[in-house]
């Protein structure tokens, strides 16, 4: 599995919340591909597996697939997976909610938020290949 830096896979339909996030994430010189569903997402991370995963709108059921197939291709070494929700969406304030993700991103997104976790879903990755290497 090839894995690439600074690359983020987004799963959501094309929406205002998706254009802009895009347009982010290309000014931080990030490698952005967007699925529109989870068997095209599941194709595009086999190809170039992603560091960062976010999630739009409200694709639960999807997005449960997606976190267990990606989960199962990163095998130990993990792959960072947040959804995008809105300050008052229940998904993220409810603590019994079976959707595994490792954090919710609340809109509006700042800046200053997405290049820390673009950086730390990469080192994240990275130090995680480096312990099964060995090195």
């Amino acid at each position: 599995m090839v894995i690439a830096d600074n690359y983020v896979l987004i799963l959501g339909q094309e929406t205002e919340d998706l254009n802009g996030l895009q347009s982010s994430l290309n000014h931080l010189a990030a490698t952005v591909a967007i699925a529109n569903s989870v068997d095209q997402a599941v194709e595009q991370a086999s190809q170039l597996f992603p560091s960062l995963v976010i999630l739009l709108g409200n694709q639960q059921q999807g997005s449960s697939q997606l976190i267990a197939r990606l989960r199962q291709m990163a095998g130990l070494c993990g792959v960072t997976i947040v959804e995008l929700s809105e300050f008052q969406a229940s998904s993220w304030l409810d603590p019994d909610s079976d959707l595994a993700v490792d954090g919710y991103l609340v809109k509006p997104i700042e800046r200053d938020i997405l290049v820390s976790l673009i950086q730390s879903a990469w080192a994240r990755q990275k130090c995680c290949d480096a312990l099964l290497s060995g090195t």
